[in-house]
């Protein structure tokens, strides 16, 4: 079995950025476990555990459909929380591009046939930084929330997704490339 997700990741220098953010806030006094800088990353859509011999049919149908989607433009943009502000768990970082729905759409499209049931929650596109692990400075990531709501991290050109395999560890996931879906050649 292979546990699985499709995923997108913003350039270098905007992990950068995320990376220099997640250390601001930690000095701020907010005690939350960050995500690594190669773990940084959009779910397109997780498959959870998959047959290894279900794999080249998954393959085949997402390189096929996502072949045709033009590249796009991703910016991460203003700091967020779920589920909400009186109980921040998980800090994140919204992310802005007109390709983003067309990209869930065509996923969905390809997977939902071979079992992989839509989400049924809306689409929130968005990059985990990290989880609290207490509500030591929860006060202070409320204010950092409030006054970087329109705060931009830098954007991204988005020119394909990756099939993802990941391996849950005590210390945490490690994400390993599985394959790269390539968009569309830019016109």
């Amino acid at each position: 079995m292979i546990r699985a997700f499709l995923a997108i990741r913003p350039a270098d220098d905007v992990l950068r950025n995320l990376k220099a953010a997640q250390e601001d806030l930690g000095q701020a006094g907010i005690d939350a476990r960050w995500v690594s800088a190669n773990a940084l990353h959009l779910t397109v859509q997780f498959l959870g555990d998959v047959r290894e011999a279900e794999m080249p049919e998954i393959e085949r149908g997402l390189r096929e459909g996502l072949a045709a989607l033009p590249p796009f433009d991703l910016e991460c943009r203003g700091l967020g929380v779920f589920p909400n502000q009186k109980r921040p768990r998980v800090l994140w970082v919204g992310l802005h591009g007109a390709g983003l729905s067309s990209l869930a759409e065509a996923t969905e499209t390809v997977l939902s046939p071979l079992g992989f049931p839509p989400e049924e929650r809306d689409f929130t596109p968005h990059i985990t930084l990290g989880r609290m692990r207490s509500t030591r400075g929860a006060e202070s990531l409320v204010r950092i929330v409030k006054a970087s709501g329109q705060r931009s991290f830098g954007t991204s050109r988005i020119d394909h997704a990756t099939l993802y395999r990941s391996h849950l560890r005590p210390e945490g996931a490690v994400y390993t490339p599985l394959v790269a879906f390539p968009f569309a050649p830019a016109a």
